[in-house]
């Protein structure tokens, strides 16, 4: 079908805009923008999200590079404004953070320039470090084998002189580390890079895998001291604090991890949907990329593509919210309505505080959704909205009419 569609020329709206399907048009759309902008948003609030559960007060960055400092009785190159040290909570992370996007920005941006002018920065760049490790030292040695006239081994004094870009490559490392999904994630959004997005939620993941099997309670009683500084989770699920349509649902604790695998997914969706948008428009032939019927359905795609990211995974969401406290609104109804002080000795019941609990909770939720799901007629309801609406009816254009017999 793609190559019987004719070329034509390119689409022009009221303001005078062109618009087609080739990627430099493309990439500057709104609605491109807009779902990167969405998966950045995702990511940086997921971030900041996981690091004031699990990291801030526990294993965050300035911690470690205090203890550094400690040990090798000296400051470390990097200035406290640029590592946060000496502040708290979230705001140890502010300079890193913006310091982690510009970072990943500038990797996105030299994705786009052509192989020679790669070649040439990241040529500067190793040639840069070279001269910041060693290149003091060799001077100063160089220089003083030239003024003495013979041949000599580096010397206390001048190998010293390794010790500040040694701790300036450490620092880096540490916050390079620690910054990691910020980095490859804006690289991988503003630089469509897919193995970029899969570093960000792999080491995401990864740290949140190594700190759950770490504060698991039989490993951190073996971890002894050195566990007593990391953030566990509270094994009972405490009093619900989030509410929700009058019904409190779940704890802080909870609503932070549900928050975090929402995040993930509408940066996951949205990352990804922008590669695999360009790429269909990219694989087009010429033709089509000006066809306005080709135009005008990439359009439709992507304003569904935002409107299920924010609805769904939203959606999503509170679904799961209803399902870890759906035991305590079935008692909270049972309570108003009948008045009986069973529910309220049930509520009170140390399994429904444990995993129990929550496996008990998402049990009854599916089976109340599957009953509703069976009982009530959605197609009927369906047809009836599609009927009222019109949303139904076929979007296939009408028939050409033959105007051969008004010649």
């Amino acid at each position: 079908m793609a190559g019987d569609v004719e070329a034509q020329s390119d689409i022009t709206h009221s303001g005078g805009h062109r618009s087609t399907l080739h990627l430099k048009n493309l990439r500057k759309q709104w609605q491109i923008l807009a779902l990167q902008v969405t998966a950045t948003v995702a990511l940086v609030w997921m971030y900041m999200e996981i690091i004031s559960t699990y990291v801030v007060g526990s294993i965050d960055h300035t911690m470690l590079f205090e203890t550094l400092e400690f040990v090798l009785g000296s400051d470390l190159p990097l200035g406290d404004w640029m590592t946060g040290v000496g502040r708290s909570g979230l705001a140890r992370f502010y300079v890193p953070l913006v310091l982690g996007l510009s970072f990943g920005g500038s990797m996105a941006l030299l994705a786009f320039q052509s192989p020679k002018v790669q070649q040439r920065i990241k040529l500067g760049v190793i040639v840069g470090l070279i001269v910041i490790l060693v290149g003091r030292t060799l001077l100063s040695w160089l220089g003083g084998m030239i003024i003495n006239t013979e041949l000599d081994l580096p010397n206390a004094d001048e190998l010293a002189l390794l010790q500040w870009p040694l701790m300036l490559i450490l620092s880096l490392l540490v916050m390079f580390v620690y910054l990691l999904p910020i980095i490859m994630g804006t690289r991988g959004i503003w630089g469509l890079s897919r193995q970029a997005i899969i570093w960000s939620i792999g080491f995401t993941l990864l740290f949140l895998g190594l700190h759950a099997m770490l504060t698991f309670p039989v490993v951190l009683n073996q971890l002894g001291d050195y566990g007593s500084d990391l953030t566990t989770l509270d094994t009972q699920v405490g009093t619900p604090t989030v509410s929700l349509l009058g019904f409190e649902l779940v704890t802080r604790q909870q609503f932070s991890l549900i928050l975090i695998a929402v995040l993930m997914m509408v940066f996951q969706e949205s990352a990804f949907g922008v590669i695999r948008h360009l790429e269909y428009a990219y694989r087009l032939p010429e033709s089509c990329k000006r066809d306005e019927e080709y135009v005008q359905q990439m359009e439709n795609v992507l304003n569904a593509h935002l409107r299920h990211t924010g609805l769904y995974l939203g959606l999503t969401g509170l679904a799961t919210m209803v399902a870890i406290g759906f035991h305590g609104v079935l008692l909270e109804l049972v309570t108003a309505t009948t008045g009986s002080q069973w529910a309220e000795q049930v509520s009170e019941s140390i399994e429904l505080r444990l995993t129990y609990g929550v496996v008990i909770s998402a049990l009854l939720f599916l089976g109340v959704a599957a009953t509703v799901r069976l009982l009530v007629p959605w197609d009927r309801l369906a047809q009836l909205r599609a009927g009222i609406t019109g949303f139904g009816r076929s979007s296939e254009p009408d028939p050409p009419k033959d105007d051969s017999a008004w010649a």
